[in-house]
């Protein structure tokens, strides 16, 4: 899959997100955003799909307590330790699914050589911690790294991964960008 499609992917569930924390009343918490829970139509667009695990919630409250459901290596920290669920958790899962599209490889492939859960967020903190506090580099790195491994899917004909990103990232430090 190229990269103009699998940014159009991740637009598209990045709409469908804003769709359901903004425009939805009572806004709706996901709960379980995955690359198997973004499904495709036939032109490729995304569209948010399987609700099974969906929390509603009014848009006064900013979380909501659960048991804590999910899939693993999509599951925010802060929902571990608190089951509190929130859009910050969907942002989250959304931000895995990013990096799957980006390396071409699962958060669950990460760790199977070391049977190690959140190998991914290991990796890319490892390459933020090493190469500067700044995440575009770590995302500059990941797209290098993921190319040297053949795992890449950039072709160098087309405007290079992730620009946008990378300037949004220039602007504030990893700290700003977090949710909390």
């Amino acid at each position: 899959m190229n990269w103009i499609t699998r940014k159009g992917i991740a637009l598209g569930a990045a709409r469908g997100l804003l769709y359901l924390h903004e425009q939805c009343d009572p806004k709706i918490i996901h709960r379980d955003v995955k690359a198997a829970n973004v499904l495709l139509d036939d032109f490729c667009e995304a569209i948010v799909g399987d609700f099974g695990l969906a929390k509603l919630l009014d848009h006064r409250d900013s979380h909501v307590t659960t048991a804590v459901r999910g899939t693993v290596g999509h599951i925010a920290p802060e929902y571990l330790s608190t089951g509190q669920s929130s859009e910050k958790t969907d942002v989250f899962g959304f931000g895995i699914l990013l990096l799957e599209l980006i390396t071409g490889q699962t958060a669950l492939e990460f760790g199977k050589s070391s049977n190690q859960k959140g190998a991914m967020l290991d990796w890319v903190n490892s390459l933020s911690y090493s190469y500067g506090t700044v995440w575009f580099q770590a995302y500059d790195l990941i797209i290098h790294e993921s190319y040297s491994y053949g795992t890449g899917f950039y072709s160098g004909q087309e405007d290079a991964p992730g620009e946008e990103a990378r300037r949004a990232c220039r602007q504030g430090t990893r700290k700003q960008l977090r949710p909390h």
